[in-house]
This record gives structure tokens, C-alpha cells and sequence, in this order.
């Protein structure tokens, strides 16, 4: 919401939406702040895996059930799963993570990494021209090409996550208006045997499946969720269609 008026600054929502964050330089403070959240909530994911991996020696992270990295069962789960859409097949039985969820999980990994870097060339373009070497300075512009990467990614982005993430986690007929695992932690049996069967049936087999049972979540954790959520969904959505709308008013 603060950077996106700058992609779309020709455009009157664009700059309204900018002037609502306090516009200059203010939106750019609160943009600079969401964005050491962001990556700080990044780089303490990758210390995570590097402790877990390296430290602690944990197996699984890389292939298996658990693993968010993409493995030949992956490619047969899409296969069915097309199979069951237009009609041909039985739904996949999906296991831990299915994978639209690794891309999505992948995507979000390599995303963080091109904006950090990025955003971090754009906020200190001074320093990092003085560090690049003066044969790739003369023959590139580093803090335009940055900039062209930065805007676009998040674009790219922000797209994704408000349309194709949206419709088929918390857009879905049995999840609307929103998946309150998100802010939960939890899902029913029922959900559970529906979405990740393989998963289910797995952990019934070994034995493990009464350890993952817990309470239901309150009320008013449920009340608290949708408080949260629809708002940020409606929020979404509305972006969305203004950055289309702004990108049909360019193409025309």
C-alpha cells in the first residue's frame, strides 16, 4: 500500500493512496519500516533452517513428506490433479504440502531475496555504486535496473498473492470468507481428511495421528480471525483491481 503508489503514481488513486500513508517522505518511512519487518521475518526463516540443518542435523528438509522443495511425487500429484478438474480422475490424495504450496513457499523465498536486495540498492544507491566496479557502472545503470526489478517483483507479486493465493485458500466455497488456520494454528478432522488425505492416512498408520490433536479454537478466536482477515481481503482485492484496471487503461 505504500509502494504501489509509486508504480502507479500517474493514476489519481495512486497518489490519493499515497497521500493517505502522510505522503512525503512519511510513506516512505512506514515503507522502509514494513520492509525491515518483512525481511527481518525472512532472515530469522533461513536461521531457522540453518540451525535446524547444520546445528541440530534434522533429516527431512530437503526430501520426504515434510520437505517444501519440489520431488518427482509433485509432478504426478498436478498430473491428477488436472485429471480430477476437467473431469478424467480421482482427486490426488495431497500429503504434508501439495504443491502449489511449495511453489508459493519457493516464490516467496526467491521474492524476498530479489526485493531485499533490491530495495536495499534503491535505498542506498550511493554506497552500493561506490562498491560495484566502475566496468559494470559504466556500462550499466545498477540503481535504474534495481529500480525496474524492485517495481515489477512486487507487482508480480502483489497479484499473485491477491487473486490466484487468495481464491483457492481463503476464496474457496468451504473456506469463505477467510481459512482462520492462518491466525489458528488449526483445522478440523474433516479438513484435514479432505485436503491432505495422504498426510492423514500416513500419520494414522504410524501411529501418529492422536499427537496432532488439540481443542477447537474459542469463539472468539474464530471472531478474532475474520476481524483481522476480511478487512486485509477486501484490501487486497481492491488493489488488485485497480492495478488491472490501470494496466487495461495502459495497454488501450
Amino acid at each position: 500500500m505504500t509502494g504501489l503508489p509509486l508504480a502507479f503514481s500517474g493514476y489519481d488513486w495512486g497518489r490519493w493512496l499515497y497521500e493517505l500513508f502522510g505522503g512525503y517522505p512519511t510513506a516512505g518511512y512506514i515503507h522502509r519500516v514494513s520492509a525491515l519487518i518483512t525481511f527481518f521475518a525472512g532472515f530469522l526463516h533461513f536461521a531457522w533452517l540453518f540451525f535446524n540443518v547444520s546445528i541440530k542435523k534434522k533429516k527431512g528438509f530437503f526430501w520426504g513428506p515434510n520437505s517444501m522443495l519440489l520431488q518427482p511425487r509433485d509432478l504426478f500429484d498436478v498430473i491428477a490433479d488436472i485429471k480430477w478438474f476437467i473431469g478424467i480422475g480421482k482427486r490426488p490424495n495431497f500429503d504434508r504440502w501439495i504443491y502449489w504450496e511449495k511453489f508459493e513457499y519457493l516464490s516467496l523465498m526467491w521474492g524476498t531475496i530479489v526485493m531485499a536486495a533490491t530495495g536495499l540498492i534503491l535505498w542506498f544507491p550511493v554506497q552500493f555504486t561506490k562498491i560495484i566496479p566502475v566496468s559494470v557502472a559504466s556500462i550499466f545503470d545498477i540503481p535504474g535496473i534495481a529500480l525496474i526489478i524492485h517495481r515489477y517483483e512486487a507487482i508480480l507479486a502483489a497479484v499473485f498473492i491477491f487473486t490466484i493465493h487468495f481464491i483457492h485458500t481463503h476464496l474457496l466455497p468451504e473456506k469463505m470468507p477467510v481459512d482462520e488456520s492462518i491466525f489458528t494454528g488449526r483445522i478440523t478432522e474433516a479438513e484435514f481428511k479432505h485436503e491432505r488425505l495422504g498426510e492423514y492416512e500416513r500419520l494414522k498408520n504410524q501411529r501418529q495421528l492422536d499427537s496432532f490433536k488439540v481443542a477447537p479454537p474459542s469463539l472468539f478466536a474464530k471472531f478474532l480471525s475474520r476481524l483481522i482477515a476480511v478487512p486485509l481481503l477486501i484490501t487486497g482485492l481492491i488493489l488488485v483491481s485497480l492495478m488491472v484496471s490501470a494496466l487495461v487503461v495502459w495497454a488501450l
